[in-house]
């Protein structure tokens, strides 16, 4: 675990920048689509794990009374105080720390949020059941990410392409692990709403983790052969420009902690 933290570190502090500036991660819909799921009443206090850049953090900090945003990568966390500090919010902190083995005490908070990392995870049950440790009975998980074909050998080959563009990459999980994570967790899962509207611009994706040119060829090899037969459940398509694009499916999972 630790190794791969240190792998996830050096991922994400080399595509900090660049990652901070997609719009697959700032689009401002999406943001406001998931903290609509918590339904907050403004006295909330909330941690949203796996912080990255920091964009869930600052939308929860405009409308909860305290956010804490949590990540392994130094360059990611630098990222979101600065911007956080530039639009004046006072009810938002950041500090380093590890999604599978969070440093709170038992029922500290009212939301606990993950945004687009359990795919990173080695250990997504774990980072489940930390999730649901530090929240409070009655309080809110909320999990978004990518989601995979429930078919094994489907999943397997869009796996076999997210790894050679970004190595910190471990498994997309299907819908039904998802909702087996919450139920072992002990949530009961309240909503279950999925989307098809995230379609990364592969050649800027690519670039995002800067992958060496012979992973980034083969990447590409193996999503002309999907978009061709059909090979994993994302549906590669080219658009106007001959560019090409997937549909990265995500899901958004709001589970309840009732005891």
């Amino acid at each position: 675990m630790t190794q791969h933290n240190d792998v996830v570190r050096e991922s994400f502090t080399t595509q900090a920048k660049a990652f901070a500036s997609n719009p697959w991660v700032t689009n401002e819909e999406r943001i406001r689509r998931l903290v609509a799921s918590a339904r907050l009443q403004g006295n909330e206090r909330v941690l949203d794990i796996a912080t990255g850049p920091g964009y869930i953090a600052e939308a929860f900090a405009r409308a909860a009374r305290e956010v804490i945003g949590v990540d392994l990568t130094a360059a990611m966390l630098a990222i979101g105080e600065e911007r956080t500090k530039q639009n004046g919010l006072s009810n938002v902190s950041f500090r380093m720390g590890d999604a599978q083995n969070l440093p709170f005490e038992r029922e500290n908070f009212d939301v606990v949020v993950c945004r687009l990392a359990l795919h990173h995870m080695q250990g997504p049950r774990r980072v489940v059941g930390e999730m649901t440790r530090v929240c409070r009975a009655g309080g809110t998980v909320l999990v978004e990410d990518i989601f995979a074909s429930e078919h094994a050998e489907r999943a397997e080959y869009q796996d076999r392409w997210e790894k050679l563009r970004d190595p910190s990459h471990v498994r997309v999980l299907p819908l039904s692990e998802h909702l087996r994570l919450f139920r072992e967790a002990g949530l009961e899962t309240d909503a279950v709403n999925t989307f098809d509207d995230l379609c990364p611009e592969v050649e800027r994706w690519l670039a995002t983790t800067k992958a060496p040119p012979e992973r980034a060829a083969e990447v590409r090899r193996l999503l002309e052969e999907d978009l061709a037969r059909d090979l994993s459940g994302t549906r590669p398509f080219q658009d106007a420009t001959g560019q090409m694009h997937f549909h990265a499916r995500t899901v958004i999972l709001t589970g309840r902690k009732f005891r």
